[in-house]
């Protein structure tokens, strides 16, 4: 079993895999139910605050009408597909910032797993109804868990203002039940690593060539150190003249746009963790980057060398058609990745008037997890106190269990 073989028998493959189009039909799905949801549970607060007779003949609780004598219908503007988009976006960045103001330090990898999270959560789920500020600690302390960092519950709660140890575990079943019980999150910067390991082996002549490729580790070495410096990548800055500091250079940079663009727009769901990780080395330095896929396939033939120094990118004379294909995913790729700032940075006047609409749009059944958490725990308990019902069930289940047990086992030994 090769690794594409395991990729593909990953959940992240299985249940959160998209093209575009289904992608987009999802989210209007979610949003479509989630507004029918809002505008009833609106209408049946509506009617519980007229339940008494308003005197204009209204007794059976429903909103009246004074103009035509009928029930009016619940007239809430709700989010778009893209408002709803645009909020996601933007708490998908909080939940980054919050993950740095702790006092002890996050991973990279449970940041981007908290954020695809709350992504995923998203896909299936309404800002309108669960708000971003009540899942977003959860999202990121539930990642801590999966992602096996052990922080207390009561040392992450005292590094959030005003939350508590409840709101934090409050919305985490919702967001298992939305995540489908799946954790799992393969993420491109493992990849990453290995790629610069090899790049670091090729320029010291020492590194693995795949077999009867045409040319020697000695002549990949002294090509390797004359690959063009300008291109497209070089508005990072100055791409050095030394190989291993340009190494270095690309590692830092890509790593920067895995750990920005990469986990705020919808590359997971569209991409491979590999076509990721090639994309961000991509966007940093072009030339290095085809140098290495060119070291992978063994029929694609670069334009020989010297290389011009500026402005010209590395190019390929013959190029095989999966390496063509692949070069066409990383290109289009990398204009998604890159695209993140211009549209990841929303105004926030735009902000500001989609959080203002929300406030009139959510679903108010939907506002107090904590108080629904504590109810589902009880069976519908009260302020701590348990249902007569619930309580009845208990006991025949205990007392169910306490038979079978003396089935089984015999019942319990007596002294003499």
């Amino acid at each position: 079993m090769n690794e594409d073989d395991l990729y593909r028998a990953s959940s992240q493959y299985r249940y959160w895999s998209f093209t575009p189009e289904a992608l987009a039909s999802l989210r209007a799905n979610t949003n479509s139910a989630a507004s029918a949801r809002v505008k009833a549970a609106i209408k049946r607060g509506g009617s519980k605050a007229t339940g008494q007779s308003n005197g204009n003949g209204a007794t059976n609780g429903a909103p009246y009408d004074e103009t035509n004598g009928h029930e009016s219908s619940v007239d809430v503007e709700c989010l778009t597909v893209e408002e709803e988009a645009k909020f996601v976006r933007y708490y998908c960045t909080v939940c980054l910032q919050l993950s740095d103001s702790f006092d002890f330090p996050i991973p990279i990898n449970v940041k981007a797993t908290a954020v695809q999270y709350i992504k995923r959560f998203y896909l299936t789920n309404s800002p309108m109804t669960y708000h971003p500020k009540q899942i977003i600690p959860s999202a990121l302390f539930l990642a801590t868990k999966t992602e096996n960092y052990y922080i207390a519950l009561t040392k992450f709660a005292r590094g959030i203002k005003k939350t508590s140890e409840a709101d934090i575990l409050a919305p985490e079943f919702i967001i298992t039940q939305a995540l489908r019980f799946t954790f799992d999150v393969r993420h491109p910067h493992r990849a990453l690593k290995g790629v610069i390991m090899e790049l670091g082996a090729l320029s010291s002549g020492t590194g693995a060539l795949l077999p009867h490729h045409p040319k020697s580790g000695a002549q990949l070495q002294a090509e390797m150190a004359q690959l063009p410096r300008g291109g497209s990548g070089n508005e990072n800055g100055t791409i050095p003249e030394r190989v291993s500091d340009r190494i270095n250079r690309a590692y830092e940079l890509a790593k920067g746009v895995l750990g920005g663009g990469a986990i705020l727009t919808d590359a997971y769901f569209l991409y491979t963790p590999a076509q990721i990780c090639f994309a961000a080395l991509y966007m940093v330095d072009p030339a290095l980057t085809l140098f290495y896929l060119s070291t992978k396939f063994p029929d694609a033939v670069l334009a020989s060398p010297p290389w011009a120094s500026g402005g010209v990118e590395l190019k390929f004379v013959e190029t095989p058609a999966v390496l063509a294909k692949l070069l066409r995913v990383l290109r289009g790729l990398a204009e998604l990745l890159a695209g993140e700032d211009r549209a990841g940075r929303e105004a926030k006047q735009e902000l500001r008037r989609i959080d203002k609409k929300l406030y009139q749009c959510r679903n108010p059944e939907k506002m107090d997890l904590v108080g629904l958490n504590r109810a589902v725990k009880r069976d519908g308990a009260v302020e701590g106190e348990v249902s007569e019902s619930a309580a009845k069930r208990r006991r025949v289940e205990r007392e169910k269990e306490r038979k079978e047990g003396e089935d089984l086992f015999g019942g319990d030994l007596k002294e003499r």
